[in-house]
């Protein structure tokens, strides 16, 4: 019997990578440890997932092969990674091309 996610896929079937929505955006640290990864680089990969039409699967092979690194379906997979949707200070940093929205005063 073959060990499947709840996609119906074996572990380590990563045919479904080529519909990712990063797959030509090697210009975002996907594979960064969290601390070269900024507050900004997080929103906008998590923004290109919000959308990506293998998220689910993207989420089922990080799951299923127990990753621990880089940014999967929308989130930072190591587990000492911030949380910069968590606290107050997250957008300490100013955004390009939108100072004084937001961010340190």
């Amino acid at each position: 019997m073959n060990a499947t996610t709840a996609r119906g896929h074996r572990p380590g079937d990563i045919a479904w990578m080529a519909g990712g929505a990063c797959l030509n955006r090697g210009d975002l640290p996907w594979i960064a440890d969290p601390e070269h990864t900024t507050a900004w680089d997080l929103l906008a990969m998590g923004a290109l997932c919000q959308d990506c039409t293998v998220r689910s699967d993207c989420a089922g092979y990080a799951t299923s092969e127990k990753v621990t690194a880089g940014f999967w379906a929308g989130s930072h997979r190591d587990p000492d990674a911030p949380n910069v949707f968590a606290g107050p200070g997250w957008a300490a940093e100013t955004l390009p091309g939108l100072a004084g929205l937001g961010g340190a005063a």
